[in-house]
Order: C-alpha cells, then sequence, then structure tokens
C-alpha cells in the first residue's frame, strides 16, 4: 500500500507565481529528459495554479464584501 503524507507550506501569491514561472521555464526547455520524469512537475504546475486561482477568488471575495 502506498503511504501519503501531507505538508502545511506558506506562501504568498507572488511566491506561487515565482514557483509557477519557473515551473513554466523548466517545462518548455528543449533538455533530453524522459517525459515520464517530468509529470511530476507538469503535476506540481497544474496544483499551483489550481491554488492561486482559489487565492485570487478568495481576495476578491474579501475585496466585495
Amino acid at each position: 500500500m502506498k503511504e501519503t503524507s501531507t505538508a502545511i507550506v506558506k506562501l504568498t501569491r507572488q511566491e506561487i507565481e515565482t514557483i509557477i514561472n519557473t515551473l513554466n521555464f523548466i517545462l518548455t526547455t528543449n533538455l533530453p529528459i524522459d517525459e515520464e520524469f517530468l509529470k511530476p512537475y507538469h503535476k506540481l504546475k497544474t496544483d499551483l495554479k489550481l491554488i492561486r486561482k482559489k487565492m485570487i477568488d478568495g481576495e476578491q471575495q474579501t475585496n466585495n464584501s
């Protein structure tokens, strides 16, 4: 059975943006790397984009209240 762990990491929206931009650079650079190796990076980028969207939506709700 596969075990999973959870960690709580506090990041600002700007820090998340920086990580997403760095992942974009890594994933779009033409390197001789197996696509299987890059799968976790694609997943991380997808997850961070979702987190960023939720942060923006939360900020907008707070501003509209």
